[in-house]
Order: structure tokens, then C-alpha cells, then sequence
């Protein structure tokens, strides 16, 4: 509990000190807060799984329905299939009765109960014709249902999967970063540097130096006082013992005559007597 205040309030302090790029490196080294994204990403699957079984159960409900109206369906058709039938039956039998009665062909085709048979069995075949065509369309629309509850139930064991796989890789994920937080912990305390706060900290004092340092030096250059400095020393040193042709010796001055060197020693050995 002490830790995550203390997080808290340093990101607090990287906010108002106007590092906020710092904030989401602080939080994103914790194995909660890693855990806690996968938990998000998990609930928004699932939140689109809830919308697809969902839609896959109002889909079952439609076929369903459907399969019950073309139960009904066939159930009529099968009926008005036996009607035709029957009145067939029933006019050949009508008409075997009156031709035994000695009436002929014409007289049975106007007869009052074979003209009702046949009314009923083209009454039926209609119908019959209707449920047919109502049932084929039917089984084609439920066929393309079918296939379409497949794929459903396909994705969703898919997601199902996805799910399990996510909830280990999110576990697997908080262990990385926990143990490669400790990991670094244990690398910055060898070192001397302990917790992000003071490793950036040392970064930023340290530029901070670096920049004084190559300000100072650019001023130096610029204002001469580099050149004075050296001067100064170069000055300091005059009072010491040295090699007055040293620069002559090494071929960096060009030493003159010889009868103008010996001149200047006569007239310093002049000056001396007088």
C-alpha cells in the first residue's frame, strides 16, 4: 500500500513538473497495472462475445420458429395430398354406382356429388401447390440459417479459446514484469542508483552538468578570456628557469646571424661596465 502511494504521489510530481511522459513509464513497469490492461482487453471481448451469443440465440429462436411452421407446413400439405386423393377415390366410386344405375358418361359428369369431389380435389391441389413452394422456400431460408449458426458457433468457441489464451499470456505477462522489475531493482541498488526517480534524476543532473560545462567553455572562446588565462599562466612562468633558445633548438624560431647575436652579447657586456 505504501508503494503504490508513494507511485502515486511521484506521479503527481512528474505532472506538475511537466515530465508527463514519465507517468506512463512509471505505471507501465507495474505487474498490476499490466494485469489490469489485460483485464480491460478481456472485458471488451467479452462485452462483443455477450453481443454475439446473443445474437446466435436469437437466431436459434428464429429456427426454431421456423422449423415448427415447417413441420406445420408438411403437416398440411400432407393433408390436402390425402383430399386429392380421396376425392379421386371417392368420384370413380360415385361414378362406378350410377353407371350401374344405367346412366351414361355425360349424365355422370353432371351429377351433383361428382362435381363436388372435384371441386374439392382441385381445391386441395391448389393448396397443395402453395404449401409445396411455401416449404421449399422455407427449408432454403433455414438451410442458409444452418450454415450461418455454424460459423457462429465456430467463432464463439474461437473466442472462448481466446479468452483462456489471454488470461495465461496476461499472467505470464504480470510474472515477466514483476521479475524484470526486481531483476532491474536489484541491478540499481548494486550500482548505487535505486528506483526510476532518482535514475532520471542522475541523467538530468548530469546533462545539466555537461551543458554548464560546454556553455562555460563556448563563453571562454568567445570573450577571449581562454586566450588571457593562458597569459596569465604563461606569465607566471617567466620568473622560473628555462632554455631561452629551446624554441631556436628545436627549429620552431630562426636564431639570425651570427654577427648580430654576438653584437647583442657586446652590447649587453657594454651596458654591464658602464
Amino acid at each position: 500500500m505504501f508503494r503504490a502511494i508513494a507511485k502515486l504521489l511521484t506521479t503527481i510530481g512528474y505532472a506538475l513538473s511537466g515530465r508527463i511522459n514519465q507517468i506512463s513509464e512509471i505505471w507501465a513497469e507495474d505487474p498490476f497495472v499490466i494485469g489490469e490492461k489485460y483485464n480491460r482487453i478481456l472485458q471488451e471481448k467479452k462485452a462483443r462475445y455477450v453481443t454475439v451469443t446473443r445474437a446466435v440465440s436469437r437466431l436459434m429462436t428464429s429456427l426454431d420458429k421456423r422449423k415448427t411452421q415447417l413441420a406445420d407446413y408438411r403437416r398440411q400439405a400432407e393433408e390436402k395430398a390425402k383430399i386429392v386423393q380421396g376425392a379421386k377415390i371417392a368420384g370413380q366410386r360415385r361414378a362406378a354406382e350410377l353407371k350401374k344405375q344405367g346412366l351414361d358418361l355425360e349424365a355422370i359428369k353432371v351429377d351433383v356429388k361428382i362435381a363436388e369431389y372435384a371441386a374439392k380435389s382441385t381445391d386441395a391441389g391448389s393448396s397443395l401447390q402453395l404449401l409445396n413452394r411455401d416449404i421449399a422456400n422455407l427449408e432454403l431460408e433455414m438451410g442458409d440459417d444452418v450454415k450461418e449458426l455454424g460459423n457462429f458457433e465456430r467463432d464463439i468457441k474461437q473466442m472462448q479459446r481466446d479468452f483462456d489464451d489471454l488470461g495465461k499470456e496476461r499472467d505470464r505477462a504480470m510474472a515477466k514484469v514483476a521479475s524484470a522489475k526486481e531483476r532491474k531493482e536489484l541491478y540499481e541498488a548494486k550500482v548505487g542508483v535505486s528506483g526510476d526517480e532518482t535514475t532520471e534524476l542522475l541523467r538530468e543532473v548530469r546533462e545539466s552538468v555537461s551543458n554548464t560545462e560546454n556553455l562555460t567553455k563556448l563563453a571562454a572562446k568567445t570573450s577571449g578570456y581562454e586566450g588571457k588565462a593562458e597569459e596569465e599562466e604563461l606569465i607566471a612562468l617567466a620568473d622560473k628557469a628555462g632554455s631561452e633558445d629551446f624554441f631556436t633548438e628545436i627549429g620552431l624560431v630562426d636564431s639570425g646571424s651570427k654577427s648580430e647575436k654576438e653584437k647583442g652579447k657586446k652590447e649587453k657586456s657594454d651596458q654591464y661596465k658602464e
